[in-house]
């Protein structure tokens, strides 16, 4: 058996987080990758380097794909995406609206070259309205859509604070285009017609807080009434601390629905209040909080579990790679970086158990795959040559 997408070939002209997701998901599936870079390295390469061209950012976005280099804004450059296209069964592309055309890889142009492609095309904020040439990043994308407000973290200087941990939007946004690309890839089978698909950060970080942003009269009437309380206070220019308390109201978190400190720790809940405190041994919920600092977080994890009370030790992500269940479950694999050597990376998420598993395969160094590309595209000894004279393509390419 084959992998899943074995013989799709991938255009990636991509940056940052949200494409390069796409792309390694689809590359994880047996889909041959082509990221394509600008000479000196995309700006997720050179964001918080370890070695030259190399971050741990970029190492874990990038696995499975091949990698060229190009200056795009070169003429010379668009002959070579042109005949590149012309190979390709999708193209991927993050830029703002009005730059692919600027490079002459928009989907009008590509699309005259190969018919049946399917252009994927990830902005900041769509291609229509005020912010359309807006440029944007994660945490931009979480300021506007409301993401930020809604999370109520507040720095010591009373200011919002962005969720750190992960850049949300970014992500999802992967995981959204990989989807479109396979129901594209499925409609073209049954079609023969490729298309434009679009998506933006703006538009998944807004799909991602479902009845936050829903408007329902019937049910929205208090909520309402706190939004038109806020605005008011805005005009007066409050601190934004009172603004996000207003919005919080007076709404508790529910005893059984929260994280309680233990005595080396803490352990996140939820459970009906009576079962918890049933299986607690609390006298009420009033108790729970002094309760759970009697005992260590992996005595409580053990009397939990027993008692059925979904419970869950908070537990930091470095710790996870070595964790047996994470072990049982294959979710970290080892891969062999051409420069770098040996490092884990989480695995494929998806399993199918009707084909064979890609063989896992580190981030490609900058430009590592430039010739090959292009003598596999057409381009004789003295054209690549001449390519890498002009900075057209990098200068690993040059030897």
């Amino acid at each position: 058996m084959s992998a899943i997408l074995d013989g799709v070939r991938i255009l990636e002209f991509s940056q940052v987080i949200a494409a390069p997701v796409a792309g390694q998901i689809l590359a994880e599936m047996g889909a041959d990758v082509l990221k394509v870079e600008p000479p000196g390295g995309e700006s997720w390469r050179l964001q918080a380097m370890f070695a030259p061209t190399e971050s741990k950012s970029f190492q874990s976005l990038n696995r499975g794909k091949r990698a060229m280099t190009l200056n795009l804004g070169s003429d010379a450059a668009r002959d070579v995406a042109h005949r590149l296209t012309a190979e390709a069964d999708v193209v991927l592309i993050n830029y703002r609206p009005d730059v692919p055309a600027k490079f002459g890889i928009d989907y009008e142009t590509l699309k005259g070259i190969k018919p049946d492609l399917i252009y994927v095309d990830l902005t900041a904020f769509g291609r229509r309205g005020p912010w359309a040439l807006r440029p944007g990043y994660d945490g931009v994308v979480q300021a506007v859509t409301g993401l930020m407000a809604a999370e109520g973290k507040l720095q010591d200087d009373g200011s919002p604070g962005t969720i750190s941990s992960t850049a949300v939007a970014d992500y999802s946004s992967g995981i959204v285009l990989a989807n479109a690309i396979v129901a594209a890839l499925y409609e073209r089978e049954k079609t023969g017609q490729g298309q434009f698909v679009e998506c933006s950060l703006f538009a998944t970080a807004l799909s991602l807080q479902g009845d936050v942003v829903m408007e329902l009269t019937s049910a929205d009437e208090e909520r309402n009434a706190r939004r038109d309380q806020r605005h008011a206070l805005a005009q007066q220019s409050v601190p934004f601390a009172e603004l996000v308390a207003v919005r919080r109201g007076e709404a508790a978190v529910s005893p059984g629905e929260c994280v309680y400190l233990t005595s080396d720790g803490a352990i996140a809940v939820s459970a009906v209040v009576e079962e918890l405190c049933a299986a607690t041994g609390a006298s009420g919920e009033d108790a729970l909080a002094d309760v759970f600092l009697t005992r260590r977080d992996d005595e409580w994890q053990s009397a939990l579990d027993a008692a059925g009370v979904a419970a869950s030790i908070v537990r930091f992500p470095e710790d996870l790679g070595d964790h047996p269940h994470s072990s049982a479950n294959a979710l970290f694999a080892d891969f062999v970086h051409d420069v770098h050597g040996r490092q884990r990376h989480p695995a494929p998420v998806l399993h199918f158990g009707g084909a064979d598993a890609v063989p896992p395969s580190a981030s490609p160094p900058l430009g590592r795959d430039t010739v090959s590309v292009l003598r596999d595209a057409g381009f004789g000894p003295d054209e690549i040559e001449n390519l890498a004279a002009e900075g057209v393509i990098g200068a690993e390419a040059k030897s």
